[in-house]
């Protein structure tokens, strides 16, 4: 059953005559009254009565016509998407960790999204490894994560780009005495600290810095809470400088550094080598440029 033998069927079914049904279709009547036929004979039974040159619908032609409006209206819908896709507009799906997803993304997006406002961005946050999986399988389009200087966070078949740098900051609470110094390996070893999940860039970097896996006071699951938990004096944090620039310059929190953290990151971009749609070609130029 073809999608122009549903188109035909519905306009003769709404028509009620050949006739009429002939002039929306711009095609003749006889040519009209085969394609029904036809669609008879393929499906087996009667869908059109005519009586005083009126069309009646059989009880098949009745259940034709309430499928077909909906397999119709679908292909539309579909269409317009389409169309919307090819233009340039439609969803584009972002992954992207933690950080550069509250801190980097926002700022970067908000003129594309007032310039661009066919475009859908969708962002999914979550763990380095967990975002590799996703862009592998193509369940998002772009991906946004820390890694070190000259090392993506992944190897693969990608294209990669740097959206900016980042540094680790040793977080304190304000008016801490320890702020503004440069903290040994030994002393961060020896704190009581306040981290993010195990699975976390931070804590891999934190972990080299000090020789072992860190054992938390209180392990948390975003940047704000450990902010949180810092201010209230539980312990001391280890956050991307990104994550704590308004904290910092409104002296809400302090800051120390420590060699042993490794200096800046990059913040990459990642995209699979592959055909794109100009939603996406769209968005990715955009992160660039801002």
């Amino acid at each position: 059953m073809e999608i122009a033998h549903l188109r035909v069927f519905e306009v003769v079914a709404r028509s009620r005559t050949f006739t009429a049904a002939a002039e929306t279709l711009g095609r003749s009547q006889p040519a009209v009254s085969m394609q029904i036929r036809s669609l008879e004979r393929e499906l087996g039974v009667p869908l059109v009565e005519v009586a005083h040159r009126r069309i009646h619908l059989t009880s098949a032609g009745e259940e034709l016509l309430r499928g077909a409006s909906h397999v119709l209206a679908g292909m539309e819908g579909l269409e317009r998407a389409m169309a919307r896709l090819r233009g340039g507009g439609g969803p584009v799906r972002v992954g992207a960790s933690a950080t550069p997803a509250s801190y980097l993304l926002p700022q970067k997006l908000a003129s594309f999204a007032a310039s661009h406002p066919d475009v859908q961005v969708r962002i999914t946050v979550g763990n380095p490894a967990a975002l590799h999986e996703l862009l592998e399988s193509g369940a998002i389009d772009v991906a946004v994560a820390m890694g070190e200087m000259d090392r993506p966070p992944w190897q693969g078949d990608f294209e990669v780009s740097t959206l900016g740098t980042d540094e680790l900051r040793i977080v304190l609470p304000a008016g801490d005495p320890r702020a503004g110094r440069e903290w040994s390996a030994d002393e961060l070893r020896g704190a009581r600290l306040v981290l993010r999940e195990p699975e976390s860039h931070t804590r891999l970097v934190l972990a080299h810095a000090i020789g072992q896996a860190p054992r938390p006071v209180l392990e948390l699951e975003s940047n704000e809470a450990v902010k949180q938990a810092v201010a209230a004096g539980i312990g001391i944090g280890v956050l991307s400088a990104l994550s704590v620039a308004w904290e910092i310059a409104s002296g809400r929190l302090a800051q120390a550094t420590c060699p042993a953290l490794a200096g800046p990151r990059r913040v990459y971009c990642l995209r699979r080598l592959r055909r794109r749609l100009p939603a996406e070609e769209t968005l990715w130029q955009a992160l660039h440029a801002a």
